[in-house]
């Protein structure tokens, strides 16, 4: 009688593996066709993905080049850097930590981190660590972005973050923040004394045998290294995907591996591989088991997918979560949670995404039909690939025999649309009153903001330029007041795809003063010039 009673659940187990790698295995082949036939479109370089369940790796391959126009064909060994799906490593350690008693997620921030402060003294005393990694602290979407963007140091991040406007209503509003991951890893740099790159080492990748991961910007030193350009000769180099942007052509171009994912390793800081992403998604499919050793507390496992706070602002031609088949948007900790489908036909669904210039990656799982997805690419950031988006619903749709829909061909066209939309308003603002610039000496000069510190625009033989934080590029003039620049020239961190612009102006003293369109934060974005 026991005998029966231990054998049925092992039985049923096996049955409902079998039944789910079943179901994806008889449309892995019309999904890999439908990946080849959609990177083009996108102008994606190289792709690579890998398919799981508990105990089986059923897809694990690469697509395309490592570097456009070049022959380096991407594998499951290809290391890719993956921007925000570290959140979901940050989140899986810090219940590791918290295991550990090196602090608890209860603790509150100003316990670890004294420096922090938002401009509501309120929520700045009751903030938690558990509130840094729900995306529920209610500052603005992205807030302190820009001050990344700047290439500010951690800690210069941390002291003007209270001078940052507070808008919404804390552990109530789904607000997203790259910052507060950030902040959480020098709270565990702090607690450990060791480096975010060294505590990932600790408690991920080596209990786990993630032998091709880092959490660090070591990858650029690599693939910038002789000995790698050496063993490039030879068709051996390190097998690292390098970064892509598109031109204004459409066209991919690489921009190699931009240094703004590793100011705060513990938010965008991850490099993997597909290879390696599988033994990270068997693990949180297994309940944080890995070769039957408990590497993340089961208990934790659980609270990262129970959701906390809700995207309830998802409009109706939404992409990222399109609202006809995805329904209850929250985020716990580390993981977007959502039910997709239609009608009683629907899967709870948990997922991250990332992007940064250069690259773009997501991850999905269904833990209750034992299956999950990584998809990693080498062309980003958001407004230039949401294939992985529409690779995603595809392959929901295949496996719960929802209607066929073309969805990279939809996203394709509506980004079209876009920005196609915003050139023609630019431009119909433009021809509504063209206006000839004023003499350079008007423009040129220093100018200063409370929040960013000091900008120069500097003339020069070849014409204005615009300087900050050791940074420069050349400023070009649009119309009346106003002047493009190439924020790709500033730095690598920008999308050539996102027009950036300088307007200038007097204010009601005639001081000469200037809004630049990528430093938009705080009370007052406007600088002024000095003297």
């Amino acid at each position: 009688m026991f005998t029966r009673l231990l054998i049925l659940p092992a039985i049923c187990s096996l049955l409902f593996a079998t039944s789910t790698e079943q179901r994806i295995n008889n449309f892995l082949p019309k999904f890999e066709k439908y990946i080849e036939k959609s990177m083009p479109a996108w102008a994606i370089p190289g792709m690579a993905i890998v398919i799981v369940t508990p105990t089986k790796v059923l897809m694990c391959k690469g697509f395309g080049t490592r570097e456009v126009g070049k022959n380096k064909p991407v594998n499951e060994h290809t290391i890719f850097q993956i921007a925000s799906l570290t959140k979901n490593f940050t989140a899986s350690i810090a219940g590791i930590l918290d295991n550990k008693k090196v602090f608890s997620l209860q603790d509150l921030v100003k316990k670890h981190l004294p420096e922090f402060n938002l401009s509501n003294k309120d929520v700045t005393e009751k903030a938690t660590l558990q509130d840094l990694i729900s995306h529920r602290m209610g500052i603005d979407q992205f807030a302190g972005d820009s001050l990344m963007k700047l290439e500010l140091q951690p800690m210069q991040i941390v002291e003007r973050f209270g001078m940052l406007p507070f808008n919404l209503s804390f552990r109530n509003d789904y607000t997203y923040s790259n910052q507060m991951f950030g902040f959480m890893g020098l709270i565990m740099e702090k607690a450990f004394n060791k480096k975010f790159s060294e505590i990932f080492d600790e408690c991920i990748s080596k209990p786990l045998g993630m032998t091709r991961s880092s959490a660090d910007d070591s990858l650029i030193s690599i693939e910038k290294s002789w000995l790698n350009k050496l063993k490039g000769l030879f068709g051996k180099d390190e097998n690292i995907a390098l970064c892509h942007d598109k031109n204004k052509e459409g066209q991919a171009v690489c921009i190699g591996l931009p240094q703004l994912v590793y100011v705060f390793p513990s938010t965008s800081g991850v490099n993997t591989t597909a290879h390696d992403f599988g033994i990270w998604l068997q693990c949180q499919l297994n309940d944080g088991k890995h070769n039957g050793q408990q590497i993340i507390p089961e208990s934790h496992i659980k609270e990262m997918r129970q959701a906390v706070v809700y995207n309830t602002n998802v409009k109706p031609r939404d992409m990222q979560f399109p609202p006809e088949v995805m329904h209850d948007v929250g985020y716990g900790m580390g993981w977007f949670s959502y039910d997709y489908g239609k009608d009683s036909n629907t899967i709870q669904t948990f997922e991250h995404m990332g992007g940064y210039a250069g690259q773009r990656s997501l991850m999905f799982m269904c833990p209750s039909e034992g299956f999950a997805v990584a998809i990693i690419t080498n062309l980003g950031h958001f407004n230039v690939n949401l294939l992985l988006e529409a690779l995603r619903n595809v392959f929901l749709d295949y496996f719960l025999n929802l209607e066929e829909r073309d969805w990279s061909q939809e996203y394709v066209k509506r980004k079209s649309e876009y920005y196609a939309r915003i050139h023609n308003q630019r431009m119909a603002k433009k021809l509504t009153k063209l206006a000839p610039k004023r003499d350079d000496k008007f423009y040129a000069g220093t100018y200063t903001n409370k929040l960013y510190g000091e900008i120069e625009i500097v003339q020069s033989a070849e014409g204005l330029l615009f300087k900050a934080n050791n940074h420069s590029c050349h400023i070009v003039h649009w119309n009346g007041d106003e002047f493009d620049f190439n924020g790709w020239e500033f730095n690598g961190n920008f999308s050539r795809s996102d027009p950036n612009f300088i307007e200038f102006g007097q204010n009601e003293k005639g001081q000469t003063i200037a809004y630049v369109s990528f430093l938009f934060e705080g009370n007052d974005p406007i600088f002024t010039k000095k003297g």
